[in-house]
């Protein structure tokens, strides 16, 4: 005979069996993270598959096996960020390699993500905005130059101290940073005060904004048939002299600037790439905000223009993006 438990007043006789495989299942899930930005002095991933995990999961960081900081899933859940920035536990260097692992920790249980390799910028470079006030280190105190950032750039910029210093080896927090030294640029030398004159950005995004102001800059000049000189080029001239300000040689030619990096629809079209249309005869760049700059003829000269007049040019090719 099959002995039967007792049950007292009150108790539930029944047993959730779905309930307790779908936390068994949400205990053994392996944490999937990816790459979502990566600049000189920061590292920001995300975990594709919160979903998996259940209430009271804790997602702890290591950089290169040593434990960095754990995010609760309700955190998780709000941005779907996890920040390695320059802090207390960690001193981020440009031009490095980090081997990064999330553990989703359950209760007892604990599950480790595959490494991700992530290499640092070269340079941690920053949005500097109109109007952002520019000073001068003088004594170890920061001194209005009278001056203030004309238009928005983007420059290298290395965090420090109010008093300028940053001590080699140690954290931007450990230094209590609070200020910036512009590295490059119009601004070069200048100090700026971290606020919400300024942001971090990537290096691409500092690349793709060199080209275009250059190419921009050429508004106005000559059309030169096979030339490829300062305002005064054909078309493929002025977009080959605008990605060599970033090191990237695209060659003098509209055919095989046509070939250079990847193709991309007309709707997705970013500030940079390159449209090449009249049966490959013609090439003009996209500056953003639904403009293009060209060298169009000797009669126009080079021109900005909206990005609707390409039809005049001839069917579109292909739309190339070179970074």
């Amino acid at each position: 005979m099959m002995a039967v438990c007792p049950v007292a007043a009150g108790d539930s006789i029944f047993y959730n069996y779905d309930a307790v495989q779908a936390a068994a299942v949400q205990s053994s899930a392996v944490p999937a993270i990816a790459l979502k930005a990566v600049y000189g002095n920061k590292i920001e991933l995300k975990v594709t598959n919160l979903s998996s995990f259940g209430t009271g999961t804790e997602f702890k960081v290591y950089v290169n096996g040593s434990y960095s900081k754990s995010y609760s899933l309700a955190a998780l859940k709000k941005t779907n960020q996890i920040n390695i920035v320059d802090d207390t536990k960690v001193h981020l260097k440009t031009s490095t390699t980090y081997n990064i692992r999330v553990d989703a920790v359950t209760g007892t249980n604990t599950v480790s993500s595959n490494t991700l390799a992530c290499k640092t910028d070269s340079a941690s470079y920053y949005n500097i905005y109109k109007g952002a006030v520019l000073y001068n280190c003088v004594g170890g105190k920061m001194v209005r130059s009278g001056k203030t950032v004309s238009s928005y750039v983007i420059a290298p910029c290395t965090l420090c101290s109010s008093r300028g210093e940053l001590s080699p080896g140690k954290s931007i927090a450990a230094n209590n940073a609070r200020c910036a030294l512009v590295n490059g640029g119009t601004y070069k030398g200048y100090y700026i005060k971290v606020c919400s004159t300024m942001s971090r950005t990537t290096q691409r995004n500092y690349r793709v904004k060199t080209v275009v102001d250059y190419a921009a800059s050429m508004n106005g000049g000559r059309y030169v048939w096979g030339g490829a000189s300062y305002r005064a080029t054909d078309c493929s001239g002025l977009t080959m002299q605008a990605y060599k300000k970033v090191g990237i040689d695209i060659t003098h030619s509209v055919r095989v600037q046509a070939t250079k990096g990847k193709a991309v629809s007309l709707s997705n079209i970013q500030a940079g790439d390159v449209i090449v249309c009249n049966n490959y005869g013609h090439v003009a760049m996209y500056i953003g905000n639904g403009r293009i700059v060209h060298a169009m003829n000797s009669y126009y000269g080079i021109r900005i223009q909206p990005i609707s007049k390409i039809n005049y040019c001839g069917r579109i090719n292909t739309i190339r993006r070179i970074l």
